[in-house]
């Protein structure tokens, strides 16, 4: 759902007064599915991609998305597979992530996710960026299954391995790992339609944790490697290599105008990323500027505000 929160972002991020988040008429929506090999499909709706692996025993969903599109997962599913939906992985707690869960859960599935995602979900959360309070989740849609640091999961011929990267999208997202199928689930720590990506400070993300993710995720890649963001078609890894490395150099540069004493303002006015908003801007959304107070505020530390 990240389009349609950003201009909500942006709003906050320069200290302007935040957007109401648009209306969406869910009903309206399509899901694509897309066969990416291996019984692994991608599905996806415009703000918010799915993967399933189908298998004789069921099928494990990564992601439900937003409530009003649960029935319409479970119908795309049914296309594909007559098989219940046996597993869920939850990638991070943002709630176009794990708004059906309920619903997949009354249909028998095990959700899985990082404990920090239960946590934030059980408890609820404010997201600065968005201006957005996510009330307590009620305990039908919470994970069962919860783990630290890495999990492997058997599951249809396939092995599936989680693994968490501390503070990168968020402090709970889980890298899903499709082993046979050489396919990844970024968790929001890769940009969507490859655009600049988003750390959302107020759920514990930063630039240097989403760097560090980005290096685990080409430990893991090769040149076939599909990496699924939030939205969009899936990246490569000389994608995600790039992107890496565009974040590398903002890193660099705005840790030196940090260190040289300018201000966060002086510091968007230096424009340091100049030479890379060609490739990484899509639109009006996470700009150039954007990027750098989000660096900067992330290198210095700064806490987002709370709840008004």
């Amino acid at each position: 759902m990240r389009r349609f929160f950003m201009a909500a972002a942006l709003a906050a991020l320069s200290c302007s007064s935040a957007f109401a988040q648009p209306k969406v008429d869910y009903s309206k929506l399509e899901i694509k599915t897309t066969d990416l090999g291996l019984g692994v499909y991608l599905l996806n709706w415009r703000g918010g991609d799915s993967l399933i692996l189908v298998g004789d025993e069921g099928v494990l969903l990564v992601d439900t998305s937003v409530a009003p599109m649960g029935d319409k997962i479970k119908a795309a599913v049914a296309r594909i597979s007559s098989k219940p939906i046996r597993i869920v992985i939850n990638t991070h707690a943002h709630a176009d992530h794990f708004g059906a869960n309920e619903l997949m859960a009354k249909g028998g599935a095990m959700i899985v996710a990082h404990d920090k995602l239960r946590e934030r979900m059980a408890q609820g959360q404010y997201l600065a960026a968005f201006n957005q309070t996510i009330p307590p989740s009620p305990p039908a849609a919470l994970p069962t299954v919860t783990f630290a640091d890495a999990m492997t999961l058997h599951f249809a011929g396939e092995t599936v391995q989680l693994f968490h990267p501390p503070n990168a999208h968020t402090d709970n997202d889980t890298l899903v790992h499709f082993k046979r199928a050489n396919v990844i689930h970024a968790s929001g720590t890769i940009g969507g339609d490859g655009g600049y990506p988003f750390f959302d400070m107020s759920s514990g993300g930063s630039l240097l944790g989403t760097i560090a993710s980005e290096e685990k995720m080409l430990s893991l890649a090769d040149a076939k490697t599909r990496i699924v963001a939030d939205e969009g078609n899936p990246a490569s890894s000389e994608d995600l290599k790039a992107s890496r490395d565009a974040l590398v150099m903002i890193r660099t540069r705005v840790q030196k105008l940090i260190d040289d004493g300018k201000t966060e303002d002086e510091a968007v006015a230096a424009k340091p990323t100049k030479d890379l908003d060609a490739r990484w801007v899509h639109g009006a959304f996470l700009t150039g500027d954007a990027i750098t107070r989000l660096a900067y505020q992330s290198l210095k530390g700064a806490k987002p505000p709370a709840a008004r």
